[in-house]
């Protein structure tokens, strides 16, 4: 089921897809009206997802933004995860990609 969230007052579209370990998804999804509908069939090998929309809040996809607007949703993603009590998890682009593998030795601006 998708969900709308405010992390550090920016609007996120979420959804929490499958139990066990965690992949957290980062999407550009503007135009899909369901995420859950989207991304349920996609990506079969991972355990547990949650899929994140920065439609909402972005002008732009994840490999698109500058350094500063990554930091941001670097902090926006942390918040995330300890909403979530998320110790362990990976993080990649609605394209498979491994992006962010340097979130967690970022420290906050």
């Amino acid at each position: 089921m998708d969900c709308t969230i405010y992390l550090n007052d920016r609007k996120y579209r979420i959804c929490d897809i499958g139990e066990g370990k965690c992949t957290l998804v980062l999407s550009y999804a503007e135009g899909i009206e369901s995420l859950h509908e989207y991304f349920s069939h996609q990506f079969l090998e991972l355990e547990r997802m949650i899929i994140i929309d920065i439609s909402t809040c972005w002008s732009g996809k994840v490999e698109a933004l500058c350094e500063k607007d990554r930091c941001e949703l670097t902090t926006d993603v942390r918040l995330l995860t300890d909403i979530y009590w998320l110790d362990d998890f990976e993080i990649k682009t609605d394209k498979g990609q491994d992006i962010f593998l340097e979130l967690k030795s970022l420290s906050p601006i």
